[in-house]
């Protein structure tokens, strides 16, 4: 349709709400929605791996408090220790204690086939409940390895499963080297996905629930996390 000069600046307004408003409504609308999902693009995070940890340390009696790893924290023998993990979102976590004296253990998850059925929500502590574990003689580093996976890593599943079948050093030589592989990996780029977050504990005493809270490092990462968590032991 032509418009004269003098029918106003906003001519090629009004031919736009002519060939807009036609009888191919709905076409039209599907086409502009098709481009916008095509010029603007989806808004994702990109963390495929989230949840907290902390490694708490103290007494029972007088109360417990996150280590700081920012640098390698120093852990005298005798020390009542717990670890702290909980899922986010549904992803795998696995972790392993290699101790001063060379000995490994597996810490999570605490037995065979744990995501067979699902994800566990809620916080997790290792030892569960008020219990607690300590470092013994010889003094030296104590590495926590923690590993989170989008997917489930069913070589360490098994690896782990045979060790504790037989821990023999062959055997936990396997599993560290699948542990370190994946560490070697992911390490660097872990520690970028870290970011310091209040986590809360409930407990039940003589008054009734009494909540706590401390400070844990919340893992928000792309496919895996790998970290090496090193404590000085004295």
């Amino acid at each position: 349709m032509n418009y004269p000069a003098g029918a106003g600046g906003y001519w090629w307004l009004r031919e736009f709400e002519m060939n807009w408003y036609g009888p191919n409504i709905p076409l039209k609308l599907l086409l502009l929605s098709l481009t916008l999902m095509l010029v603007i693009p989806s808004i994702s995070t990109g963390a495929d791996v989230e949840f907290r940890w902390a490694v708490l340390a103290g007494s029972k009696a007088e109360g417990m408090e996150p280590l700081d790893f920012t640098g390698s924290p120093i852990v005298f023998s005798g020390t009542d220790l717990q670890i702290y993990v909980e899922h986010l979102n549904n992803c795998y976590i696995y972790l392993f204690l290699l101790d001063s004296g060379s000995e490994l253990t597996p810490l999570y998850p605490s037995e065979k086939g744990y995501y067979d059925y699902g994800f566990p929500r809620g916080p997790k502590f290792i030892p569960p409940g008020d219990n607690t574990f300590s470092f013994v003689p010889p003094a030296g580093l104590e590495r926590i390895y923690l590993i989170g996976s989008e997917v489930r890593l069913f070589q360490i599943e098994k690896l782990t499963e045979i060790y504790n079948e037989s821990s023999t050093n062959a055997q936990r030589d396997l599993l560290l080297s699948e542990i370190k592989t994946i560490l070697d990996e992911y390490e660097s780029a872990s520690l970028k996905g870290e970011k310091r977050r209040k986590a809360q504990r409930k407990s039940r005493t003589a008054e009734g629930i009494v909540s706590t809270s401390f400070y844990a490092t919340e893992v928000a990462v792309s496919e895996r996390y790998g970290r090496v968590i090193t404590i000085d032991h004295r």
